[in-house]
């Protein structure tokens, strides 16, 4: 059994489409609260404040001991303050906040992040802008995201499109980049292969993961449905360690020592 955990919110903790608790997300943060065992809730949170979104799962009933999100990244690796960014409004917000200048003409730096309703109008700003600057950066990597019972591309898959129109590489700053794992791995002070990490994002969060050396479970509470949709499509090597259906599932195995 590994002695940490890496713990996903989206589709993981809370439901996509209501926000709700998924079935045993809380109890299985208040297990290991009582038992001490080392965690840290990993988001792509890029819509509301860090403090705000930790709030926002404390009053779902969630005592959250450590927390990371992009946003503590981005704070350390963009130092300039003029972008063009892409994202909902609340994000574009909370750049503002950060002290941010949004300003498609004059920029620095490229910054996308989630949004369900891009169309190809966004895609095509977002390539002339690509072509402006060398400094991309994706917010995080998620291979779809989630809303509403819909599935959209994610972070990652719009800046693996932008990457091969305009031949330049982009820069990761949430999930599954080093410095994302890192800064989360220092928060419990463990080594990367006594950690596992649990989420409903193979591609955008586990396969990082297993890079590093940690074990991964996925589970089927989100934007991952069906044990087929990902594991038909992995080397043998890729493969998670285990897949549950939802934190229920890993609770109970977690109980009886087995993750």
């Amino acid at each position: 059994m590994n002695k940490g955990f890496f713990i996903d919110v989206q589709g993981t903790l809370i439901d996509d489409i209501d926000k709700s608790p998924i079935k045993g997300a809380c109890e299985f943060i208040s297990y290991l609260n009582n038992k001490n065992i080392p965690y840290v809730v990993i988001t792509n949170n890029s819509k509301n404040k860090s403090e705000d979104f930790i709030e926002e799962l404390k009053q779902k009933g969630f005592d959250i001991r450590n927390y990371i999100d992009p946003f503590y990244i981005l704070k350390e690796v963009l130092k300039n303050k003029k972008i063009a960014a892409f994202g909902t409004e609340k994000f574009l917000e909370v750049l503002i906040s950060m002290g941010y200048k949004i300003d498609f003409d004059d920029f620095e730096s490229l910054i996308v992040s989630i949004r369900e309703d891009y169309t190809n109008e966004d895609y095509s700003k977002m390539i002339e802008c690509a072509l402006k600057t060398d400094n991309l950066i994706a917010m995080h990597g998620t291979s779809i995201y989630s809303k509403n019972g819909k599935r959209y591309p994610g972070v990652g898959a719009i800046m693996s499109m932008v990457k091969f129109a305009v031949n330049k590489d982009y820069q990761i700053v949430g999930k599954p980049s080093l410095s994302f794992y890192e800064k989360a791995r220092k928060l419990i002070n463990l080594d990367f292969k006594d950690i596992t990490v649990i989420s409903d994002d193979m591609i955008g969060d586990l396969l990082g993961a297993q890079e590093l050396g940690m074990k991964t479970n996925l589970v089927l509470s989100g934007k991952t449905r069906t044990k087929e949709e990902i594991v038909n499509t992995l080397e043998k090597d890729n493969l998670p360690n285990e897949v549950f259906n939802n934190m229920s599932e890993i609770l109970e195995s977690l109980k009886k020592g087995i993750v």
